[in-house]
């Protein structure tokens, strides 16, 4: 009975795991979908008015996760000269938040710059790239935890992102940093 017992266990967690790449792979169908769609119907300046306008994304922060500064930011919203490599990435980030919602995240542009875990300084716009977007829908949807995806892109993230000090509400009603401890 307990050889069956175990037996019955492995395969249940073998349809779990089944289940969870077959949604992952949704996910990123859905993501690459979502990036093609933007590619064909969207300008290049159309595209930053939604991240900034109605995503609600600063400069810098597409910037940084871009890897472009300010200043090309509005180059490519004057002039264009966005090379296509370069326009792909613009979709794909687009893509990246537009999903981010559609899988219940209320606010993508916020979340993404919360710490993923109390205690520590690591977020979502410091990791990401398109190449592990999909990683990151799985999170928002609640799929898997910020702890086990940061244990499977980034082993050594409690030594890299650990905050030594934290927030706390003062005297005053204001939010103020202390040393943890």
């Amino acid at each position: 009975m307990d050889a069956q017992w175990r037996e019955d266990a492995a395969l249940a967690r073998g349809r779990h795991r089944q289940v969870e790449r077959s949604r992952h792979r949704n996910r990123h169908d859905w993501l690459t979908d979502k990036h093609q769609e933007l590619l064909r119907t969207k300008t290049v300046k159309e595209l930053l008015h939604d991240l900034s306008d109605d995503q609600g994304m600063t400069w810098v922060d597409m910037s940084r996760m871009l890897g472009v500064s300010v200043p090309a930011l509005r180059k490519w919203r004057k002039a264009g000269g966005v090379s296509p490599e370069n326009r792909s990435r613009l979709a794909q980030l687009a893509a990246f938040l537009q999903v981010l919602a559609d899988a219940g995240v209320s606010d993508p542009a916020q979340w993404i710059t919360q710490p993923m875990v109390d205690g520590f300084t690591v977020t979502v716009m410091d990791l990401y790239s398109p190449e592990i977007a999909a990683e990151f829908i799985d999170l928002g949807a609640g799929d898997v935890t910020s702890v086990m995806l940061l244990d499977r892109i980034v082993p050594q993230w409690r030594e890299t992102y650990k905050s030594e000090y934290e927030v706390v509400i003062a005297e005053d009603g204001l939010p103020s940093l202390r040393p943890r401890g």
